[in-house]
């Protein structure tokens, strides 16, 4: 398999993926980062994906590969939606079941999804909200801080940008 599996996540300066409620919080989004998100998204083959995640976006269209655990291996709901149990069934399996041999895989959490695909990661975009805190929320990973975790999955910082003033890009690559 040629695959790309790129990670994307937006973080509060704590390094934090949602509030306590598991939502992802205004705080968190910002319009350039948006649209250079969904530009990503776009061009991947298939974006994984964790239920509520799922649940709180509608499916514009892509091909949606959901993590959950209410499935025994995998089961297709429609032509773009599968559920998935990473428990179940490893991920280059199903990834060969749905035809998805080469390109780019775009995941884009929660934090299980996250930290099940942390060793299979080309690339990670890192965006963290400077000015934004949020002290009981969800972590992106569950073992430490983004860019610590990332750096001990054998990832570094090859490029950054500054979208907007407290909003910065850092892509992570082996």
């Amino acid at each position: 398999m040629s695959i790309e599996i790129v990670g994307h996540a937006v973080v509060s300066a704590d390094g934090r993926i949602a509030d306590h409620l598991r939502q992802m919080p205004a705080v968190l989004r910002n319009d350039k980062d948006w649209v250079r998100f969904q530009a990503a998204l776009d061009r991947a083959q298939l974006v994984v994906l964790g239920r509520l995640g799922h649940e709180a976006h509608p499916n514009p269209g892509r091909r949606r590969l959901v993590a959950t655990s209410r499935v025994e291996r995998f089961e297709p709901i429609d032509d773009l939606v599968t559920l998935w149990n990473p428990a179940g069934m490893d991920f280059r399996d199903v990834a060969a079941e749905l035809g998805v041999t080469d390109g780019v895989v775009a995941v884009v959490g929660g934090q299980q999804v996250f930290d099940y695909f942390l060793r299979r990661f080309t690339r990670f975009d890192l965006v963290t909200v400077d000015g934004a805190l949020l002290p009981d929320g969800v972590p992106c990973f569950s073992t430490g801080w983004p860019d610590e975790v990332l750096a001990q999955a054998g990832l570094r910082v090859v490029e950054r940008e500054l979208l907007d003033p407290g909003v910065r890009l850092e892509v992570w690559r082996h």
